[in-house]
């Protein structure tokens, strides 16, 4: 007959694997959680690089001009969605928030900011990313 000890190392020893794997399981579960939330990040930098790439082919000052009726981010904010994966079976979607300042004036020159946002809320904190670029045009 087994004695009562050996029934409760066993029975310390599930509860002790049972533990581990636990952890085990949180922790791939947390790694799973940054690696997605670090990709939703890159996408999120490549969506606004995108809109700053083409800022950067406007030749027209008065696209850039609030005030003036060609201003290209009239119709913002936007909503893209982008698919990825091997058979296109993830998507995302990013809130674009575009606007152009001038912030430069000297007769000869006209120097605008333009501040491109993008969120994504698919994660808990948002992924909320900024960029700035300036583009000079010179008479």
């Amino acid at each position: 007959m087994t004695s009562y000890a050996e029934i409760l190392y066993l029975t310390v020893a599930m509860i002790v694997f049972a533990m581990l794997s636990i952890n085990t399981a949180r922790n791939f579960n947390a790694s799973r959680t940054n690696i997605y939330k670090t990709e939703l990040e890159y996408r999120a930098i490549a969506v606004a690089q995108d809109e700053i790439d083409k800022v950067q082919w406007i030749y027209d000052d008065n696209e850039l001009d609030p005030d003036h009726n060609s201003y290209v981010y009239a119709n913002y904010p936007v909503t893209e969605t982008h698919t990825y994966g091997s058979n296109n079976e993830y998507s995302s979607s990013f809130v674009i928030y575009a606007e152009s300042e001038l912030i430069e004036d000297t007769g000869s020159q006209l120097r605008y900011q333009v501040t491109v946002s993008v969120l994504n809320e698919e994660v808990t904190p948002e992924v909320f990313i900024t960029l700035d670029y300036v583009k000079s045009y010179s008479y």
